[in-house]
């Protein structure tokens, strides 16, 4: 069914899009793209289709696709499932090559729904038009300004480009992680629902992922696989191109296999077998949506170690103590720091302090930020390490704002990767936009740090398993 070199550009980038069942109810699947599609500043032409209407929300309606005297890249459906396969011939009809299913109701739903599945198969066999979906909610291009959806997360100010691939098959889950990413100033490339697969699947997705020279990790909210061959395939490609895959695989209790199938009619395999695919595959697996957005974040943004020394900086003694339990915890070494390092550093740690590893800068550099880019610019070159972790236990708005602006300035000049962990409240809200404006890899929960710094780690030991 699926085609060698298959192209996607016209999906991800279309010239113009149809909305079949477009609506003047604002709150509907046929209303909230084409909303979404314009507050968003789609560069192309929206054309939406319903036989009951001339015109919807400022724009011509059509009643019917071939009656659009255009050239359709992308039709997105979003109407009951008895209508769907007429709708889909009319897509074939105008040659229009790609549709995104909205509409539910199939493998998903019973004997019934799956056998109207297995009509959409046969329909893919026949034409030239390629599904997403369905059951899906639809796709987002940050770059090129295509919100071809209806996820709520959509209501966000502005589209937030950055260099994350995101392939989820469950379109809740999904919008999680997009709106959770727009909080924390993270970007994401693509998003991408995938839903039952009935055509599109994520090894196709992958494929396209690995030619985009702006997704440079790829997150994956994984129900089942519906070619694991294709899809192991598409990962070692990931691997030897250096786009490393994380993936968050639901289901591997009998009771979440059974919610899977309840949601988009998956067929989960047995969890040591995914967990056999991701150790050859090098892929790295997580366990919740937070970990899943932190780690494809430190991925996408952060420079690979070239080992597993770690120097960690601390305004705290008792925060050092933690972060070195988890740096245990995540086979991290802690290395003293060298002769030259002590040296340097000498005329500038207060009385109160040692030069060690943890090192405790205590909350001198409240007074003085420029004691932030010594330590830094110090222990960068420090050849026992290999990345360097900085921590802050302090929230004064004011002053964190400048210790930011400070790292986010050295950033371009150090050698080996620098995360920030900053667990403290919002107070400190500049600091953090400052830190993610520079992309900086920033963390609120040192165990959350600590262990996407260990997956950093082994990212760079191709032959160790995460």
């Amino acid at each position: 069914m699926l085609k060698e070199n298959l192209d996607l550009s016209r999906l991800f980038y279309p010239r113009a899009i149809a909305i079949v069942g477009a609506s003047p109810d604002h709150n509907s699947l046929g209303s909230l793209p084409i909303r979404f599609l314009q507050r968003h500043g789609f560069p192309g032409k929206i054309y939406p289709v319903n036989p009951k209407h001339k015109e919807i929300m400022g724009l011509a309606c059509y009643p019917s696709l071939p009656e659009i005297n255009d050239e359709i890249d992308l039709a997105l459906i979003g109407i009951p499932r008895q209508f769907v396969l007429s709708a889909l011939r009319s897509c074939a009809e105008k040659r229009v090559p790609f549709a995104i299913l909205f509409s539910a109701g199939f493998a998903e739903m019973g004997a019934e729904g799956k056998k109207a599945q297995e009509e959409l198969k046969e329909f893919v066999k026949k034409t030239n038009v390629r599904i997403v979906g369905p059951n899906c909610i639809g796709i987002i291009n940050t770059h090129g300004r295509v919100a071809a959806s209806f996820t709520s997360g959509l209501e966000m100010d502005f589209l937030l480009p950055g260099n994350i691939g995101l392939i989820t098959q469950s379109g809740g889950v999904g919008n999680c992680v997009l709106t959770r990413a727009y909080d924390r100033s993270i970007g994401l490339s693509y998003f991408i629902s995938s839903g039952n697969e009935v055509d599109l699947e994520i090894a196709d997705f992958l494929e396209f992922f690995l030619r985009d020279e702006r997704t440079q990790s790829i997150a994956l909210l994984l129900e089942d696989l519906k070619n694991p061959k294709k899809f192991l395939e598409a990962a070692e490609r990931a691997f030897q191109v250096g786009k490393p895959i994380v993936a968050l695989k639901v289901g591997r209790s009998e009771k979440g296999k059974q919610a899977a199938s309840s949601h988009t009619g998956a067929m989960g395999g047995r969890d040591d077998i995914y967990e056999g695919f991701f150790r050859q595959k090098r892929i790295c697996r997580v366990y919740d949506i937070d970990e899943l957005l932190e780690v494809a974040h430190l991925f996408a943004s952060s420079k690979i170690p070239a080992g597993k020394r770690v120097a960690i900086l601390t305004t705290s003694g008792g925060s050092g103590a933690l972060l070195a339990d988890l740096a245990a915890d995540n086979q991290l070494s802690l290395p003293p720091p060298a002769t030259a390092t002590k040296e340097k550093l000498n005329d500038l740690v207060p009385a109160v302090a040692t030069i060690s590893n943890p090192m405790d800068i205590t909350t001198q550099f409240m007074n003085d930020p420029e004691a932030i880019g010594r330590y830094l610019l110090t222990f960068d070159q420090d050849e026992n390490y290999d990345l360097l972790i900085i921590n802050f236990t302090v929230s004064s708005p004011e002053r964190t704002k400048k210790v930011a602006e400070k790292m986010a300035a050295l950033k371009p000049s150090l050698s080996k990767p620098l995360v920030v962990c900053w667990p403290v409240g919002s107070m400190a809200q500049e600091a953090f936009h400052c830190l993610q404006k520079a992309g900086l890899p920033l963390f609120f929960q040192p165990a959350h740090c600590l262990l996407a710094v260990g997956k950093l780690v082994r990212l760079s030991q191709a032959s160790e398993k995460y």
